[in-house]
């Protein structure tokens, strides 16, 4: 292993751990604010609730088209293109086995913390679950994170790959907000979700070198059929 790999290798280990802290961090605070919001989460809730303007405006379909960006539909369709793309190598499980990871962690939590989402005729969508963390946060922290880091390893011109991260990050950003200015969610819901996301995507970074490493199924099923 060369210095420039140990460094990668390193960078990933600490946003693991990074994300790990934060994540822990907030699960500590919401578990004993279960029942009432955190000064930061009501204030937040309340600019959002300033600010948005009437429903059905443009703020409001703006958003309820970005936050799709973090629904499963959606997500589904990126696997599939993802499929393709990749002809069904590893990189196409890994996103898979991070989606779900993330999702199961999620689930995990929200039934484990059961925390009640802000005031329901103020939501402008519907949501049944517990608030604690944002699935969609969730979702967009690992699933675009790592799409970072799949197109980075592509043969493609840099600034393809910079303009690609600036519209990753900007999206995973836009999700986030999105379900603050929808009223479904409090602000540290997406930032525990968000952190989440990155964390499964940082182990799943780790998992890809290690297939590279191993030459595990880095020729896609699709091109050993022919």
């Amino acid at each position: 292993m060369n210095k420039n790999s140990k460094m990668v290798k390193i960078f990933k280990l600490s946003g693991i751990v990074l994300c790990a802290l934060i994540f822990t961090s907030l699960t500590i605070l919401v578990y004993f604010h279960k029942d009432e919001p955190l000064g930061i989460d009501a204030s937040i809730r309340d600019f959002f609730y300033n600010i948005r303007g009437e429903k059905y405006g443009f703020i409001y379909w703006f958003f309820r088209i970005i936050t799709e960006f973090g629904n499963l539909f959606l997500i589904i369709l990126i696997l599939i293109f993802i499929l393709f793309y990749t002809k069904m190598d590893f990189r196409f499980f890994l996103t898979c086995f991070g989606l779900m990871l993330a999702i199961i962690i999620n689930v995990g939590l929200k039934d484990l913390y059961n925390r009640e989402r802000p005031f329901e005729e103020m939501r402008w969508a519907y949501e049944f679950s517990s608030s604690f963390p944002s699935g969609h946060s969730t979702a967009a922290g690992f699933l675009y994170t790592f799409l970072i880091y799949l197109v980075y390893h592509l043969d493609i011109k840099k600034w393809k790959k910079s303009s690609f991260t600036v519209g990753a990050v900007l999206l995973i950003i836009l999700v986030m907000i999105s379900r603050l200015v929808l009223g479904v969610h409090y602000f540290l819901d997406v930032i525990a979700g968000c952190a989440t996301g990155i964390m499964v995507s940082c182990l799943c970074m780790l998992l890809y070198r290690y297939c590279v490493n191993n030459d595990i199924l880095t020729k896609g099923l699709f091109e050993r059929k022919r």
